[in-house]
């Protein structure tokens, strides 16, 4: 007999929870827009508000808010699709948004939900990134018993949130924000092309310093915005990329 030169492990409960969150994007067909956006003027806007107010601000917070302020001009862009064809259309885009947790001795990437980014100030987001960044989490019973069913059982009930509107977006939002920003630096990355079920989702990169024409130093930033292309086309991907620019550039506090 030969000899047995390997060993097997089972998959644990933190590992299944990953791969099929991994897998909830077959759901949909995104199409991607890559762009850069001058984040030079927003970065000395929370200098000041930093300075003056003695209020916690982030360019993150900030960011936040032009692409919930970029989704509220387009309600098509945070609507869900349905069975039988049907688009809900929601009052307000709660954004997944992807955090590095230690559940015992593991990390995992696991999410906390900003409900209403389209609804709230940048302070207002600040304090909810702030949350996420410092939750804890713990693995339930309930979650076991789920995840150590067979995985038919599990991709039933993904079928049935995927196709209930209500229950999906109070599972995992109705649109996707991640950034480079808050999960460690890294080289500049607009090559990166973020997967998620969800109908919008923008990845904000790391940003570089560049000088102008006129030998004055920028701050730009790399994004890619995803859209389900199911739900619309990229005449509107195209429509909330300018959008976003816009904000970005007139952005108030």
């Amino acid at each position: 007999m030969a000899e047995k030169k390997y060993t097997v492990e089972p998959f644990s409960v933190e590992k299944i929870m990953s791969a099929d969150g991994a897998l909830l994007n077959k759901y949909v067909e995104l199409i991607n827009c890559l762009f850069e956006v001058d984040i030079t003027e927003i970065r000395k806007k929370v200098k000041e508000a930093r300075s003056q107010n003695k209020q916690e601000l982030s360019v993150l917070a900030c960011l936040l808010y032009c692409y919930g302020q970029t989704l509220h001009k387009f309600k098509e862009s945070y609507a869900l699709r349905g069975k039988g064809n049907k688009l809900y259309f929601f009052d307000d885009a709660d954004a997944f948004f992807p955090v590095d947790i230690r559940i015992g001795d593991k990390r995992l990437l696991w999410c906390k939900i900003i409900k209403g980014i389209n609804l709230k100030s940048p302070y207002e987001l600040e304090q909810d990134i702030r949350a996420a960044k410092a939750m804890t989490k713990t693995i339930t019973k309930a979650e076991k018993f789920f995840f150590a069913m067979p995985f038919f059982v599990r991709n039933w009930y993904y079928n049935y949130m995927m196709g209930n509107p209500l229950v999906r977006k109070g599972y995992g939002g109705n649109v996707y924000f991640t950034s480079m920003i808050h999960r460690g630096n890294a080289d500049f990355l607009l090559k990166i092309v973020p997967q998620h079920f969800h109908t919008t989702g923008m990845f904000v990169g790391t940003y570089k310093q560049q000088i102008d024409n006129n030998g004055i130093e920028k701050s730009i930033l790399g994004i890619t915005l995803s859209l389900d292309h199911i739900i619309s086309d990229a005449d509107l991907l195209a429509k909330l990329a300018r959008e976003f620019v816009n904000q970005v550039d007139n952005f108030k506090l």
